[in-house]
């Protein structure tokens, strides 16, 4: 029987370096995907804070797939195997996984991650977490704070919110209708800054890179209403702060 499978990475990359946290998420992804469905990669983004060591956004990655017990052991094996190897020299990375069906309390777990946004977390507070949460959580070096990231991204994860989809996507058309929109594979639902759904023969201008949120557990574009009328996407920098 297959069940949800959630994992997360946190600090696995450094400032110059040639790997990043979401390039791994997505081998981690495309390994899972060659033998079972798996979702789009979420990126959460956690408390900026001078006392946090961080690159430049301090965000984790996330994803889900529906596994067996021993796809979720196969699954796991890569994940640390890949950040064994991968992780840039001066990382503190750190990975969470589990299935949800063996959480004592998805809501508690939530709250860990909501709280990770707002407020200084410790590496004793996750674990602790972790343990009551029956959560798979691993420091790949001693003292490595990337244990708290992972352990908040599925947290947001299960939240349904607080996120954006791994990627930027660009299309050859300017405009297009929602429910064209919604044939993409990479949309999932178009809603504007009140995240009010637009009815499907709404028409949407298309300016630069298309940047989906994780909106209501969906791959969301959000769009505004124009002064004169009409609807556009939300920019990346606009999105910055979702």
């Amino acid at each position: 029987m297959k069940f949800k499978f959630l994992l997360c990475i946190d600090d696995t990359d450094e400032l110059g370096g040639d790997i990043s946290t979401g390039l791994l998420a997505e081998e981690i992804a495309a390994f899972i995907g060659s033998f079972a469905p798996v979702s789009f990669v979420t990126r959460h983004q956690l408390l900026l804070d001078p006392r946090i060591n961080y690159t430049s956004h301090n965000s984790c990655m996330c994803l889900e797939a529906m596994l067996d017990e021993a796809q979720k052991e196969r699954a796991l094996n890569f994940a640390l195997d890949l950040l064994e190897h991968k992780c840039a020299p001066s990382a503190e990375p750190g990975i969470a996984a589990v299935f949800e069906k063996d959480l004592l309390s998805a809501q508690g777990l939530i709250n860990f991650g909501k709280s990770a946004k707002e407020i200084f977390l410790k590496p004793r507070q996750a674990f602790e977490t972790a343990r009551e949460q029956n959560v798979f959580l691993k420091e790949l070096k001693s003292s490595a704070r990337g244990v708290i990231g992972a352990l908040a991204g599925i947290g947001l994860r299960l939240s349904g919110n607080y996120g954006k989809i791994r990627g930027k996507f660009e299309l050859e058309k300017s405009n297009l209708s929602v429910r064209e929109l919604l044939d993409l594979n990479f949309i999932e639902a178009v809603a504007d800054e009140n995240f009010k759904p637009l009815f499907p023969d709404e028409r949407v201008k298309l300016i630069g890179a298309l940047k989906p949120v994780f909106l209501d557990f969906k791959a969301t574009l959000l769009v505004k209403k124009e002064a004169g009328g009409g609807f556009r996407n939300l920019s990346v920098k606009e999105l910055r702060n979702f």
